[in-house]
């Protein structure tokens, strides 16, 4: 109940579909969409569930729409580029160099507020050359995040400071982990045994500009450290099989973010979590994120986080580079769009204007 989205599948639909589920899920919800078609690479359409239960405010069925398909759009440029056009009605996100353009064209709606989400470099800790701690830290004090925010992404987002955002209840203003240091990025390169720097390959989501140019940005930042990054595109896909079967050293990923902070720490952080493609594992840190699921107490809850938080952030088996915002980006006809913390497009009450 505490997670971003309460998705409830049918166990009629999974046993009937088995090893197939995942590919085609027909009948597994009760959502106000149900699902159609699935053509992987090309587009997914989900349609209108005539046995929805929910009405509006005058007791019209929802939803309005009869169907939304989604395309994937690796391109920052090519999404804007179809969104000004109407080619789609919907973006989820906009190249910070497009937002600029897209406030002040009078057929697109551009809104965004803080997100719950974080961006960074997922470290392999069980593997040469990220298993050594004290090369975690380097990289960590030779990203200089500032310049990623303000130059790369145009201020939209904030520096991260570690896996609590600033819209959680538990967040701490004053907790600052790392900061771009050389000096200490070469002191740490040398109780790692590697005062003459080391290399190491960074895996990056293929197709997108903005993932190139923050790529190469970490690259000359590390330089002056004596640290080498090899910069790897991949397929969304590919990245994040690698990423999950642990044959990668470094790779850029994010997490879209959930309300609560064990959504944002359980699942990435603790032993064995189904995100924790870094394979960390610290008992302390289990205990404690452990404890904070024992509990409503919200005090208690806190200081569990954010002690979890410090023992996590000097271990460094994730480099935090930004948090990020949720955006509304469509064209004007599309009515009745709320924007959520979550950055989920929630589409049931969603009509078209003629």
């Amino acid at each position: 109940m505490a997670f971003y989205s309460g998705m409830m599948l049918s166990p009629t639909a999974i046993k009937k579909e088995g090893a197939n589920f995942g590919n085609d899920p027909v009948g597994a919800g009760t959502g106000p969409f149900e699902f159609s078609k699935w053509v992987k690479g090309d587009y997914v359409t989900i349609t209108k569930n005539p046995y929805y239960w929910q009405k509006d405010a005058q007791g019209n069925p929802l939803p309005y729409l009869n169907s939304v398909t989604y395309r994937p759009i690796t391109n920052e440029n090519t999404m804007y580029s179809n969104l000004q056009t109407g080619t789609i009605q919907a973006a989820d996100s906009i190249a910070p160099n497009d937002v600029a353009s897209a406030k002040a064209n009078p057929n697109i709606t551009y809104k965004q507020i803080p997100g719950l989400s974080f961006y960074g470099i997922a470290l392999n800790t069980q593997a040469p050359p990220f298993n050594n701690v004290y090369l975690r830290r380097a990289v960590q004090y030779g990203i200089n995040r500032e310049e990623i925010v303000n130059n790369v992404l145009k201020g939209v987002g904030v520096v991260a400071k570690g896996p609590i955002t600033p819209s959680s209840w538990a967040y701490d203003k004053n907790y600052v982990p790392y900061t771009y240091n050389i000096q200490q990025s070469k002191a740490n390169l040398a109780l790692g045994g590697k005062p003459n720097g080391f290399s190491f390959t960074l895996l990056i989501g293929s197709g997108s500009p903005l993932n190139m140019q923050e790529a190469q940005y970490i690259q000359a930042e590390l330089q002056p450290a004596g640290i080498s990054m090899q910069v790897k595109p991949e397929t969304a896909d590919q990245e994040f099989t690698d990423a999950q079967t642990g044959h990668f050293q470094a790779a850029t990923l994010f997490y879209s973010g959930r309300p609560d902070p064990d959504g944002n720490m359980y699942y990435y952080f603790h032993t064995g979590g189904g995100y924790n493609s870094m394979k960390y594992s610290d008992p302390k840190v289990d205990t404690l994120l452990d404890a904070a699921r024992t509990t409503s107490d919200q005090q208690a809850r806190t200081v569990d986080y954010q002690q979890a938080q410090k023992l996590i952030m000097q271990d460094a088996p994730w480099v935090f580079t930004n948090y990020g915002v949720a955006v509304q980006a469509t064209t004007t006809n599309v009515q009745n769009f709320q924007l959520q913390q979550t950055d989920i497009m929630m589409f049931e009450k969603v009509y078209l204007k003629s």
